[in-house]
């Protein structure tokens, strides 16, 4: 049975038990309510998308849900390429939110199991465990097994929470969310026969150790809340403290089968890797490599490797994740470099290879997850530029690294002692060179790395992060501010899409607390508010709010579970400042709690706001008109000042296609065209219109589409967007639109700060002043300005050939001394009215042709030095470090600067401490080496 059949066959059979097919979640782990699970990086199991219905806080039509889930996790990623390990897998799962429960859900997946109408599995080779407590599920299963003539004592059995309770090991360990029991299914897939009579629990244990019975199918009792606090808020590894397991609202159920592994054992077959989920992608890769699948057992691991990474990394662009040094991004990066060392170094690629394999995957599971070719371009293109970078990266680290071997062996070192961990981890922080590439060159010039090293050096660099990163509070923060379950207010009534004012009620009030007690800022919650909370790149209504005897200035307003919460500061003196928090609690609610009120948002910034949104539409589509439909929202800020808009393109955008976007956006400005909003319309409606979701975004069942031009629904439009933000009634709001600049943002991802109206005129106005000053500055008239700077940039241009004469003369000349450190040769040069360029052209010099110098070069001009240091490739493997030595020097003439080991440049504001600076810079090349 194939993957795509049984994938059916599942949801037709739940379907048929009245239950509703719903859409997978998204690999970023929100929820139906569109929030974003903070304990999870990634969505690994069907239940996360419905933890809202599990407690009860939002509710579906039916309260019987079916769903095939994408699932992607890395805990055993050193063990995908065996047999069953995958990072990213598919969960069929069949859910009931207080419906049915334990027996009722047991017996749908024996007839699911066992029935010849649906998978017709062998009962006798079927075996089942549950919580070392649960009878229920014991004397359920019983039933069954004997039922087919089978002895319950050989076929189930008693865990303890690490296998049986889910989350694993969630008894007592947490992490925070609904939880409950579980009971597991298995299949026997050893070639020996099947155990009979008499088979117990250790014999059971000992056969799934030797993966004799392999799991299929998880069933899940939600029964209760798991509660707890991070240990240490800043160190989430450490893990959470239980505070309480309540009961949740009602019992639900949550159940889990592996496609993939259930698709190898309807098939008869020994590995995952030999369905059909994976069968099109290895065929292609043998089709590009010239290399047989079972040609050795390390080409078969590699392209098992290379393929499961590819579903994975595909996946995960498609909901919206892109390649970066933190969170999901790192995640990504890895994976795909993952896969592309394999691929260069076991399969052979020289050329990019990895963005060709994405084809396969997408035609083929691009008919069921239809992310998958609505983002066709946008992965191919991020599969291609990551695989682009990270080959130069091996290339520039690889000849590094080589050189430092080769040193080394010439060396006095001996061969046995190992590379230092700082070393590989230089090589990796700066030149993003991984751990497994160094260990393999090594290991290839027979020499081994100090890994606690490595590692040492990564908490270092990790803790010195940490320190310069500080613990700002932020606002909103579900852990800092939500309310106590009793004090808990009702979801708030939003009417900012129609007023900016509004006479209301204040429903609940909960202070901010910090280390010295309750802050002077507190949070209230409304029953209907004006004020938009901050979500979608739109920043938060800020204004007051009023009331008999006092007024609150509204700092930020964000929204959990419904909920507005207003970050409020009082106008008059603090109210709680320094109470503890009970205290403080009770104090603001006696103050606040019932008051009428009056909430008034500052008009002048929100308008200011609605027209960089709306700019901002504007420009995503004129983007994808420009530079084609690949282009998505990778991010936004949109704020009172400025819009800030990251897109996914893979190179920087022409001057010309900056301007084209630029006037694309002004004509539409100026045709004052409608924007509409359609509220409450179905997700299947909206996409049909052509709404488009943004890159990453989850959605609930009905939205918001907001539409420039075109009315009604169906006419053309020139944009149509899922938005639930506020926007102009009509284009010709905005005024005047000029994007400021274009940069990267991230690898693949290109990023535009633009400014409207206002912001326009005084970004205008201020170049027109600027161009009239230099205009004046040159004796020259604005519209001659451009021949003016080219004469004199002309004359620059021939003094700075003659300055280039004489500093490559006297980069040669004894004006450059120089003194063997060690096994490295200092070589310093001072040079006088010098500017940068010149000091880096006279270090380029010293070092040419001398692998063993460390060149040192000061530049005095206009009352500073400036230091420049360059390390030669055999001076950097000695353990010469241009960084360290320039920040001595510039320390020794008050200043200050660094760089990477083999560049760096510094500044001092000293000159006559020149020649105790470089002395300084000498005595610590003296200790590097």
């Amino acid at each position: 049975m194939s993957p795509h059949d049984l994938r059916r066959k599942y949801l037709d059979f739940f379907i048929s038990k009245g239950h509703s097919e719903f859409p997978s979640g998204s690999l970023i782990p929100y929820d139906v309510t569109g929030r974003l699970d903070e304990s999870l990086l990634f969505n690994g199991a069907g239940m996360v998308q419905f933890k809202p219905y599990f407690r009860g806080v939002a509710e579906h039509s039916n309260k019987r849900l079916a769903t095939a889930q994408k699932c992607f996790r890395t805990g055993d990623i050193e063990e995908v390429g065996d047999d069953s390990h995958l990072t990213f897998f598919e969960m069929l799962g069949n859910f009931s939110f207080g419906d049915y429960f334990k027996t009722q859900a047991i017996d749908y997946s024996w007839e699911f199991l066992t029935s010849p109408e649906w998978l017709g599995l062998d009962p006798a080779k079927l075996s089942f465990t549950v919580f070392e407590t649960d009878d229920e599920a014991f004397d359920r299963w019983a039933g069954h097994v004997a039922s087919a003539g089978l002895d319950p004592a050989s076929r189930i059995f008693r865990l303890g929470e690490e296998t049986n309770y889910w989350p694993a090991g969630a008894f007592s360990k947490g992490p925070p969310g609904p939880c409950g029991p579980n009971s597991e299914m298995f299949y026997w897939t050893s070639d020996d026969p099947v155990p009979g009579p008499g088979y117990t629990r250790e014999d059971w244990l000992a056969d799934d150790a030797a993966k004799n019975w392999v799991e299929i199918w998880n069933d899940v009792f939600i029964q209760y809340e798991w509660q707890g606090v991070l240990r240490e808020p800043s160190r989430p590894e450490k893990g959470y403290e239980k505070t309480g397991m309540p009961d949740l609202p009602f019992q639900s159920i949550d159940t889990g089968m592996g496609l993939e592994r259930t698709a190898m054992v309807l098939s008869g077959l020994k590995s995952v890797y030999d369905t059909g989920a994976f069968k099109p992608i290895l065929e292609r890769l043998a089709e590009l490599s010239g290399l047989g699948y079972e040609s050795t057992p390390e080409v078969k691991r590699a392209m098992r490797i290379v393929a499961d990474h590819l579903r994975g990394a595909c996946f995960c662009i498609a909901d919206g994740v892109l390649p970066s040094n933190t969170g999901r991004g790192y995640v990504l990066r890895r994976l795909i470099r993952r896969a592309v060392l394999k691929g260069a170094r076991t399969l052979g690629f020289g050329d990019l290879f990895f963005y060709k394999l994405a084809e396969v995957l997408i035609a083929d599971m691009g008919g069921h997850y239809r992310e998958l070719a609505d983002r066709r371009d946008t992965i191919l293109e991020t599969l291609r530029n990551e695989e682009a970078l990270f080959r130069r990266t091996l290339e520039q680290g690889t000849d590094i690294l080589t050189v430092h071997l080769a040193a080394w062996n010439n060396g006095s070192r001996s061969a046995s002692t190992p590379l230092p961990g700082d070393f590989a981890f230089q090589l990796y922080d700066t030149y993003g060179f991984p751990l497994e590439v160094t260990q393999e060159i090594c290991a290839e010039a027979g020499v081994t790395v100090d890994t606690e090293g490595y590692r040492e050096a990564m908490a270092e660099a990790q803790e010195r992060s940490r320190a310069s990163a500080g613990m700002d509070t932020v606002y909103g923060s579900v852990g800092v501010l939500i309310f106590a379950a009793e004090t808990k207010p009702e979801p708030t009534e939003f009417l900012g899409y129609h007023a900016a004012e509004a006479e209301t009620e204040i429903t609940g009030a909960h202070p901010v607390m910090e280390p010295e007690g309750a802050s002077d800022e507190f949070v209230l919650a409304l029953r209907s508010t004006p004020f938009y909370a901050e979500s979608g790149g739109q920043v938060a209504d800020t204004g007051v709010i009023v009331g008999d005897g006092f007024r609150l200035r509204v700092l930020d307003v964000t929204k959990q579970d419904g909920i507005f919460v207003h970050i409020v500061k009082p106008e008059q003196s603090p109210n709680a400042f320094g109470m503890g928090q009970d205290e403080a609690l009770m104090h603001l609610n006696k103050l606040y709690f019932g008051k009428p009120v009056q909430a008034l948002v500052d008009a002048d910034r929100r308008k200011a706001v609605t027209r960089n949104h709306t700019a901002t539409h504007l420009m995503h589509a004129a983007l994808r008109q420009t530079l084609g439909t690949h282009v998505t929202q990778a991010g936004s800020l949109v704020n009172d000042e400025i819009l800030r808009f990251d897109f996914t393109h893979g190179a920087a955008m022409t001057p010309e296609q900056v301007s084209e976007v630029e006037s694309a956006v002004y004509r539409h400005i100026i045709a004052n065209l409608p924007v509409v909003t359609y509220q409450d319309v179905p997700i299947d409606e909206a996409r049909a219109m052509g709404a488009m979701a943004l890159f990453g975004e989850k959605y609930a069942d009905h939205v918001r589409v907001v539409q420039i031009g075109g009315m009604p629904p169906g006419d053309p439009s020139f944009s149509r967007e899922l938005c639930g933000g506020i926007h102009v009634a009509a284009t010709g709001e905005i005024g005047l639109f000029k994007i400021l600049h274009e940069s990267s943002a991230a690898s693949g991802v290109r990023r535009i700060t633009a400014v409207t109206g206002v912001g326009a005129y005084d970004w205008l106005h201020g170049q027109q002043a600027l161009i009239a000053e230099t205009a004046h500055k040159l004796k020259a008239q604005p519209r001659d300005l451009a021949t003016a700077v080219e004469k004199m940039l002309e004359s620059l241009r021939e003094e700075r050939k003659k300055r280039e004469k004489l500093v490559q003369q006297g980069a040669g000349s004894a004006a450059a001394t120089e003194k063997a450190i060690g096994p490295v040769v200092l070589r310093i040069q001072k040079l006088e009215d010098c500017d940068p360029a010149e000091a880096k052209l006279a270090a380029d010099r010293l070092v040419d042709g001398r692998p063993e110098a460390v060149a040192l070069v000061s530049a005095v001009a206009d009352g500073k030095i400036m230091f420049v240091c360059k390390v030669g490739a055999a001076a950097l493997t000695a353990g010469a470090k241009a960084g360290d030595i320039v920040r001595e020097a510039a320390k020794v003439a008050g200043g200050g600067g660094g760089g990477r080991p083999d560049f760096a440049t510094a500044g001092g504001k000293d000159p006559a401490k020149v020649d105790e600076a470089l002395a300084a810079a000498e005595a610590v090349l003296s200790q590097l080496v």
